[in-house]
């Protein structure tokens, strides 16, 4: 039997697939003694939960990440995790240039200042000659991306034609990859930021980039750059540090589609988010902050749900499965 955790509402997608091979959170009475494998979307499954799968032996993520899964303890007691990274590849990379283009030209900031002219004219300063806006020329602009597995490569084939440069830093794809994505490959972090003046993640959340984005990474970067992460909120060391590299002129501008903390709380008083939600801020036009919603479409919202179950179904038969993390 198949056990789906949390989140959905309506199983009738998985209902198809699945049949009468699977249970869900929402019945009261659930045998775990007959649970074989979890499909999961946001619960925390730790050794106190698996503790109570006593045949469990396999486990799907509905999602890419797998951090909110105890690896080490699947590890030690042969229980097989799957991730589901083949689905929403074209929205995160049509996200990640959107907020590209959008900080890079200006976009929010002109419209802001359309409104402030429409309400309080000033003579002196006319409608089309507003242009105190430092905005960019992109063929004179190197764009980094660190990371080019699926998404990343998908974002540099988009935008290879647009910028003037692309380049990319990742150890782990083969030598040679940078003739297939037409790009300069460097074998340094520091260089990569030395080369760049925009950096966008594209990157799985674990010990070696968990809080890679810090203090000491921002420093490194080019002044007045832009910062994307559209991959894994924990690779943000914190919020502060990001404040300080906007405030410090060090970053030009932030576009975010994941925060270290979800849903972020404004009790903790965080001053990039009270500077991003506070109006005429000078820094608030410098902030894109999506909620987490960059593999978002109808089409790939059904077809990640469609493979998640595939694959669940698969495990449960003791089929062969793809994306094996452990």
């Amino acid at each position: 039997m198949i056990f789906i955790t949390d989140y959905i509402k309506n199983f009738e997608i998985e209902e198809e697939i699945l049949g009468s091979n699977f249970s869900s959170y929402k019945e009261e009475q659930l045998d775990k003694s007959k649970i074989k494998v979890l499909l999961v979307w946001h619960a925390e499954i730790n050794e106190i939960t698996l503790q109570d799968f006593p045949k469990l032996h396999s486990i799907v993520r509905y999602g890419v990440g797998v951090d909110n899964i105890d690896i080490d303890f699947c590890r030690k007691n042969r229980i097989e995790v799957f991730n589901n990274p083949d689905y929403g590849v074209d929205e995160v990379s049509d996200t990640t240039i959107a907020m590209i283009l959008a900080l890079g030209r200006n976009i929010g900031k002109y419209n802001n200042k359309a409104k402030e002219l429409i309400k309080a004219p000033n003579i002196e300063n006319p409608w089309q000659e507003n242009t105190d806006f430092s905005s960019i020329r992109f063929k004179e602009i190197s764009l980094g991306l660190i990371g080019v597995g699926r998404i990343g490569s998908s974002v540099a084939l988009k935008m290879k034609n647009i910028v003037r440069n692309l380049n990319f830093y990742d150890p782990y794809v083969p030598l040679g990859y940078e003739k297939v994505l037409g790009a300069n490959r460097f074998n340094s972090l520091e260089k990569l930021l030395e080369n760049s003046q925009i950096i966008s993640f594209h990157v799985p959340l674990n010990e070696e980039t968990k809080g890679m984005i810090n203090r000491s990474f921002i420093n490194k970067m080019q002044d007045n750059s832009i910062l994307i992460n559209t991959s894994r909120g924990g690779i943000i060391d914190s919020l502060d540090c990001l404040y300080n590299g906007l405030s410090s002129g060090k970053l030009s501008s932030l576009g975010l589609d994941v925060l270290p903390q979800e849903p972020p709380s404004l009790s903790k008083k965080e001053e990039l988010l009270t500077s991003w939600i506070a109006e005429n801020n000078e820094l608030s036009d410098k902030i894109i902050i999506n909620p987490h919603t960059s593999y978002y479409s109808p089409e790939s919202y059904k077809e990640m749900r469609e493979k998640a179950a595939t694959m669940a179904l698969n495990c449960l038969h003791k089929k062969q499965v793809d994306n094996k993390i452990v």
